[in-house]
C-alpha cells in the first residue's frame, strides 16, 4: 500500500528529501576522501550487539545497540532499500521508497512490490508515518543538513536507528554503508562478498584506464533527468566517480558547477564537452533531453551533432545499482574509449 498521511511532525519535514534518489543528484555531498576507509566494530557475534559508527557528514560517531536480529525494517533512502534487498532481506522491508518499483532504478522490483508499504519522494515523512510500519530497524542517510534533527527524533520515538554516516556518493563510502549495514542486519558474510565482488571489477576496470589524471582525458558533460528537466551532475555524485575510473574527466568543474543543477544550452555550448552521458533516472528516456537537444546552439556542438551520447539507466551508474554499477561502469570505459 501507499502511505499518504500528512506530515504531523514539522521538525521532520525535511526527510522528504532523505528519499530523494541519489538522493537526488541535486545535492550530492562534496567529494569523498580517497582514503576513505570503513570503521564497523561488531562488540560480539549474535544479538543484542553494539556497532560503532564512525563520524561522517551525518554527524559524530555513535554507538548503536541492536538487541535483536531485524524482523522489519524500515529503508527511508533507495540506496540502503536497494543494498538491504541485495543482502536478501528484501522480505524484512516494511517501508521503502516507491522510486525502487522503477526498473531504472530498482533492481529487485517485484520484490519490492511485495513491500507493505511505501512513499513517493514528494511526501513529507514524519515520524508517526514510519511508527505505523511497526519497524524493529531504521535505516536512513545523510541529507540536506537535516539527519541530525531526523535522526534525533526518530530514536526519540524508541525506534532503532541506523544513521548511515555519509551519503552514498563514492565507491568507498558505498562500501562503508554496506558494511554498516551488514552489520546491523546480522548479514557480514553477504556484506562482505557483495564489497568484494563490486570492489575486484572497479579494480579490474580502472586499470584500463587513465581517469582525470590524464590531462588528455575526454571531457564529458553528465546529465541526468531526475528533476523534471535536465540538470548537469557534479560535485561529487557517484556517476562522476565513474566516468573517472572509465577514463574521463567531468566539465561540471570547468563550469564552476560545485553540486548537480539546472544546466542551459549556453552552458553545454561554452563546455563544449566530447561527449554528453544521458542518465534516465525514471523509465522516461530521451523524452527530458529532447528539447534541450533539439536546441539549434546545442545541435551544433559537435557530441549532439555527432551522437557521441551514452544513454545509462540511473541503476547503471548510481550506488543504488551495487553490483549493476560494475557492468555500467564496463560500458561507460568501452563508451569513453571512442572519444579519444
Amino acid at each position: 500500500m501507499s502511505i499518504t498521511k500528512a506530515s504531523t511532525a514539522s521538525v521532520l519535514a525535511a526527510l522528504t528529501l532523505l528519499a530523494l534518489t541519489g538522493c537526488s543528484p541535486t545535492a550530492e555531498a562534496p567529494a569523498a576522501p580517497a582514503a576513505a576507509e570503513p570503521k564497523v566494530e561488531v562488540a560480539e557475534q549474535g544479538f543484542p550487539r553494539t556497532i560503532e559508527v564512525p563520524a561522517g557528514r551525518g554527524g559524530a560517531g555513535y554507538s548503536l545497540t541492536v538487541e535483536a536480529e531485524p524482523q522489519a525494517i524500515a529503508a527511508l533512502d533507495y540506496e540502503s532499500a536497494e543494498a538491504i534487498a541485495e543482502l536478501g532481506l528484501a522480505d524484512r522491508l516494511v517501508l521503502v521508497p516507491e522510486a525502487v518499483l522503477n526498473p531504472a532504478l530498482g533492481g529487485h522490483v517485484e520484490e519490492m512490490a511485495k513491500v507493505p508499504a511505501t512513499f513517493p519522494v514528494a511526501m513529507n515523512l514524519d515520524t508517526e508515518t514510519v511508527i505505523t510500519t511497526s519497524p524493529d530497524l531504521v535505516v536512513m542517510s545523510p541529507r540536506h543538513g537535516a539527519e541530525d534533527s531526523i535522526g534525533a527524533v526518530l530514536q526519540q520515538a524508541g525506534l532503532t536507528t541506523l544513521q548511515l554516516p555519509d551519503p552514498w556518493s563514492s565507491p568507498e563510502i558505498l562500501s562503508q554503508n554496506v558494511e554498516l549495514i551488514g552489520q546491523t542486519t546480522g548479514t557480514e558474510t553477504e556484506a562482505t562478498a557483495l564489497i568484494d565482488d563490486i570492489e575486484a571489477g572497479f579494480t579490474k576496470q580502472a586499470a584500463k584506464t587513465a581517469g582525470a589524471d590524464n590531462p588528455d582525458a575526454p571531457r564529458v558533460l553528465v546529465l541526468t533527468n531526475q528533476a523534471g528537466r535536465p540538470f548537469a551532475t557534479a560535485g561529487g555524485a557517484f556517476p562522476l566517480h565513474l566516468l573517472n575510473l572509465a577514463g574521463a574527466q567531468s566539465v561540471s568543474d570547468e563550469l564552476g558547477m560545485e553540486t548537480t543543477g539546472p544546466i542551459s544550452a549556453e552552458q553545454i555550448v561554452q563546455a563544449n564537452p566530447d561527449g554528453i552521458v544521458l542518465i534516465d533516472m525514471n523509465g522516461s528516456g530521451d523524452r527530458m533531453y529532447s528539447e534541450m537537444l533539439a536546441n539549434p546552439a546545442v545541435a551544433t556542438v559537435p557530441a549532439a551533432a555527432e551522437d557521441r551520447l551514452m544513454r545509462v539507466t540511473g541503476r547503471d551508474v548510481q550506488a543504488l545499482g551495487l553490483g549493476a554499477t560494475v557492468s555500467g561502469l564496463e560500458q561507460l570505459t568501452e563508451w569513453v574509449s571512442t572519444l579519444g
